[in-house]
């Protein structure tokens, strides 16, 4: 999933999460909180009532939430009478009933010594003869319980007409609807009209409509816990998301920091989760640092290879001048006395020999220098069989087997290998000339061919300590009588790195062995 849909599927979740809290706050919070806050504003208009009425004595002042419904009765600690008073205004209730009066010492005992009412003292209020005797049908024709008398009439609250509306249920049922208001509240009064069988019934329901402003408190007062509610859910699920996005980034450029101070170019792969733009920017990065260190270790590579033809070339300059200076000036002073006629020079078929020994001498170091370097490219592999490159190899150094009277062991398997014929006749050749060369007259040689090496080992001589970790450097040689020009073992450790093979030179007891590995 690709950043921008991550994002709306947050917004989505993040908008779903608080619209579900706020419904549900509304569904199952509001009407409880409503409730509540109507008995406590209930509490308060009645506690105003009563303050306002125990300042004033009438209803000029009191304001109520339902006033056409609020009165206030008066009990004298004395007498017979009580006073009751609403918006309308007072009267003055004169009680003749001797079971009334009981009632009324009853309240104003208790009013003075709370303390002393009990459950049984509760029950002592029946009020049920009260009842039927005040709605007896005849009380009322000759000897009353009460007489009322009014006192004052308070100034009428104005009501104002709001609204009227006629609702026809069917042919027979209409419900008139009449809205009134007040300073305080509005009213509305519902007068059903119906006809049964040739009469009308009619039905009245008053009531006191609920006011706006009365539920606005409510909204208020929760406003803070909603917008703290949703304000802690968005930061934490910000953070969460932002996260998200955000390390991964910082992985990429902590990645990209290391691969700047980074010299050798390798480092571990940038681990890749999902399918984002991130993802494939971290995948894209890896190509890329694959590539470079890939780049980067050809380069090595090539640099070692050149820096170490440098070196080649370097010793190779400095060795091939040192060693063709002796060759060239011998030559130069025999052919001076040669020509000059000095002394014993003047046998020139004498010293015409040596001259000619000198001069092979300098060619045979230049065609070995043209050979050492020869390039890596250059070289073909083929299926060889080495036992007929060793058979060549002791042939061209027939003659020199004879003149020592060298004794020659083999130990040859038939053994074929994938090689470059050319350069490993050179490497077995160079062996065995250099073998021959140090061996001492009638001394013995054993050739050694198996199928994962070549050995060559030439009894009755040592190398020197010294010289060993040298042997393989160019133009190292001992100072033994048949010591050669010291390239002969140089080539070998040469190409055998060019066909990945290994050399070693040990000396063995009575001997030395050369070692090549295929």
């Amino acid at each position: 999933m690709n950043l921008s849909k991550k994002t709306f599927l947050y917004s989505a979740i993040i908008s779903g999460t608080i619209v579900t809290l706020m419904i549900s706050y509304f569904v199952l919070m509001i009407p409880s909180l409503y409730v509540d806050y109507i008995k406590k504003l209930n509490f308060e208009s009645i506690k105003a009532v009563q303050a306002n009425y125990l300042r004033d004595g009438n209803y000029t002042n009191i304001s109520s939430r339902n006033l056409s419904g609020t009165a206030t009765i008066k009990v004298p600690m004395e007498g017979n009478s009580i006073f009751a008073s609403n918006m309308l205004g007072s009267i003055k209730i004169n009680i003749d009933d001797e079971e009334l009066l009981k009632i009324i010492e009853k309240i104003r005992y208790y009013s003075e010594n709370p303390e002393s009412i009990n459950e049984e003292d509760k029950e002592s209020f029946d009020f049920s003869k009260f009842k039927k005797k005040f709605f007896n049908n005849d009380i009322f024709k000759d000897n009353p319980p009460i007489t009322f008398e009014v006192l004052e009439e308070e100034k009428v609250t104005n009501y104002k007409k709001v609204s009227s509306k006629i609702n026809i249920i069917n042919e027979n049922f209409v419900i008139y609807e009449y809205n009134v208001a007040d300073n305080n509240n509005s009213y509305t009064t519902y007068m059903a009209i119906s006809r049964d069988n040739g009469d009308i019934i009619i039905s009245i329901l008053p009531i006191m409509n609920p006011e706006i402003g009365e539920i606005r408190p409510i909204i208020f007062q929760s406003l803070p816990m909603i917008i703290a509610i949703s304000l802690l859910i968005i930061l934490i699920s910000t953070s969460l998301f932002s996260r998200k996005i955000v390390n991964p980034i910082e992985k990429l450029v902590k990645h990209a920091n290391f691969m700047k101070s980074n010299t050798n170019y390798y480092v571990e792969p940038i681990e890749v989760y999902g399918e984002d733009e991130i993802a494939v920017l971290a995948c894209t990065l890896n190509e890329l640092y694959s590539k470079l260190n890939k780049a980067f270790n050809e380069l090595e590579e090539k640099n070692k290879y050149l820096l170490h033809q440098n070196e080649r070339q370097e010793v190779f300059l400095r060795g091939s001048s040192h060693q063709l200076k002796t060759p060239v000036a011998a030559s130069l002073l025999l052919l001076e006395g040669m020509i000059d006629e000095v002394g014993k020079y003047k046998n020139t078929k004498e010293y015409l020999p040596k001259v000619k020994m000198q001069v092979l001498s300098m060619s045979n170091i230049i065609n070995e220098l043209l050979d050492a370097s020869k390039k890596q490219e250059e070289i073909i592999s083929n299926n060889i069989k080495i036992e007929s490159i060793i058979t060549e190899s002791l042939l061209s150094h027939e003659i020199q087997l004879k003149l020592k009277e060298i004794n020659l062991i083999k130990e040859i398997e038939a053994v074929e290998i994938i090689s470059n014929s050319e350069i490993l006749y050179k490497m077995i050749d160079n062996i065995i000339s250099n073998s021959i060369n140090y061996t001492p007259k009638s001394g013995n040689i054993k050739i050694i061919l198996s199928k994962d090496s070549f050995k060559v080992i030439n009894y009755g001589v040592k190398i020197e300590e010294s010289l060993l970790p040298h042997i393989f450097d160019a133009f190292v040689s001992s100072n033994s009588e048949n010591s050669g020009h010291g390239l002969g073992l140089y080539i070998v450790s040469y190409y055998s790195k060019l066909l990945n093979y290994n050399v070693d030179i040990r000396n063995i007891e009575n001997g030395v062995e050369a070692i090549v590995y295929f």
